[in-house]
């Protein structure tokens, strides 16, 4: 395991917890962990009661005290793997968690007003609104579609390095009304959320209790809120380009509409889309989801609901390539410089979110290294 201090190591044999650590009891036996060397962690009583225990003592003797400490008995095998994902968090000394988020400000208070918006939205005629919403949005942007092109082709010729930035920091506090749209379910239903995080790609997420989510109605809806939210935002977006075409305005308009053109619809990455398919369904969502189609086509899967799964996947992936085929032959015709600034932008998305792999792998094999000239000498 990676570590602060070089001069620090972890013994997953021996595992010992890292002091300082700050936990606060939460909803449905979660715990809420929190501590500068590591990203803030939700993690069950019993994984919490057991990084407690970690003294420094072997797994055999942990193993005896398990029953009196825990109130069940375990095998070592069992307390290996429970030390590796505490070593994996950075909850252990020596170890450096894998997560890539930093805290922002405690959300709790926040998402406790806004959270009786949740039940006023559960509810058939805002689902009629919402769907209304989504409609004349459409509408919105077919009708402007010739404005909103111009106004595009035009930024990209007229500020073509500020549009590559505002098209990445315009979406940032979009992303985060959309994670407080989940976030508001979860407290609506009892579960707590302690953080506003940032990643390491400058997208703000939201640290959440996610464990009171028992029933499909309640994991749909807590799925479906994010993009209820984005219907909104890119109404009032649109309603207001109608009116004016203004630069900042175009950087905001711009990644909400490759948003619901391109990606709310995605079937990949994880995609709220296709865990509210597969949910409702009752499918499990595929963990690789281009397998899943490829294999699917070979070979039917058994069972209706699957072989659904399988269609609107295969739907939502067509459109998706029409809607890339379509923007890419309008940016072609109207201003190539368009697509140019978008790989750009994607090329350093990738390199962000790449980085820390990299600088890890990098310091890997210098040890790496270090370690055979060593030997060698």
């Amino acid at each position: 395991m990676a570590t602060d201090n070089p001069s620090v190591t972890c013994d997953l044999n021996r595992p010992l917890c890292r002091s300082g650590i700050a936990a606060r009891p939460l909803a449905n036996g979660m715990v809420y962990l929190r501590h500068p060397k590591f990203s803030s962690q939700i993690i069950n009583e019993t994984q919490w009661h057991f990084l407690e225990m970690c003294d420094g003592s072997g797994l055999e003797e942990l193993r005896e005290l398990a029953p009196a400490r825990l109130g069940f008995e375990v095998t070592v095998e069992q307390l290996r793997s429970t030390v590796e994902y505490l070593a994996e968090l950075g909850a252990l000394e020596g170890t450096k968690g894998a997560s890539n988020y930093y805290r922002v400000v405690d959300a709790s208070r926040l998402i406790a007003r806004l959270a009786p918006l949740a039940g006023a939205a559960a509810t058939p005629w805002f689902a009629g609104l919402t769907l209304l919403a989504l409609l004349a949005s459409i509408g919105l942007l077919v009708a402007d579609w010739g404005r909103f092109t111009d106004a595009v082709a035009q930024a990209a010729r007229a500020h073509p390095v500020a549009s590559i930035v505002l098209y990445y920091l315009t979406f940032i506090p979009i992303a985060l009304l959309h994670e407080l749209g989940h976030a508001v379910v979860i407290n609506h239903y009892g579960g707590e959320v302690p953080e506003i995080v940032i990643r390491d790609n400058a997208h703000f997420a939201v640290l959440s209790n996610s464990s009171v989510l028992k029933e499909r109605k309640q994991l749909l809806w807590y799925l479906i809120m994010g993009t209820v939210v984005d219907v909104y935002i890119w109404l009032a977006l649109l309603i207001t380009f109608h009116y004016t075409s203004h630069y900042l305005l175009i950087m905001f308009l711009l990644p909400q509409t490759f948003y619901f053109l391109l990606y709310s619809y995605s079937i990949f990455n994880n995609s709220d889309y296709l865990k509210i398919v597969a949910i409702w369904l009752d499918q499990p969502v595929p963990a690789r989801p281009w397998e899943f189609l490829r294999s699917g086509w070979r070979k039917r899967p058994d069972g209706k609901s699957a072989r659904r799964l399988l269609y609107v996947m295969t739907i939502s992936l067509a459109i998706k390539l029409a809607l890339t085929a379509f923007l890419i032959w309008t940016f072609l015709m109207k201003e190539y410089r368009v697509l140019i600034l978008y790989l750009i932008y994607k090329a350093l998305i990738y390199v962000v979110g790449h980085r820390r792999q990299w600088v890890t792998r990098f310091k890997r094999q210098g040890s790496d290294e270090t370690a055979k000239a060593a030997v060698t000498n």
